[in-house]
């Protein structure tokens, strides 16, 4: 199953310090991307990548459960400075069938409507 993964850094209070600026960039934003190109070589991440301008990522995971998304979501160094939203995804072919059931249903109830004397 794929979930499409949204991670934004939330920015603290304070203006960092320039030592606080070289850490977080060196142990937080390079490793989180080391990390995110682990998991695309390894094929959990199939797609995405950091939004131009922020610090922030957005990505598909190819996952079997909810688990293994928290699992790989909690592993990136930035996951603990951040908001993440994960919404599970599904095939455009699993929507086109559930909404081709819900039109021949409305069809077929429009067709047996009973009758007002």
């Amino acid at each position: 199953m794929d979930f499409l993964v949204e991670i934004d850094h939330v920015k603290p209070g304070a203006t960092p310090t320039p030592e606080a600026g070289r850490a977080f960039i060196e142990f937080i934003i390079l490793s989180t991307l080391a990390r995110a190109e682990a998991l695309r070589a390894e094929k959990k991440i199939i797609a995405g990548g950091p939004v131009v301008g922020r610090i922030a990522l957005r990505f598909i995971i190819e996952a079997a459960s909810p688990q293994e998304v928290d699992r790989v979501v909690s592993s990136l160094p930035l996951w603990s400075l951040s908001e993440a939203r994960v919404t599970p995804l599904i095939a455009f072919t699993d929507r086109r069938d559930h909404v081709r059931a819900i039109l021949a249903t409305l069809k077929h109830n429009e067709l047996h409507k009973p009758t007002n004397p």
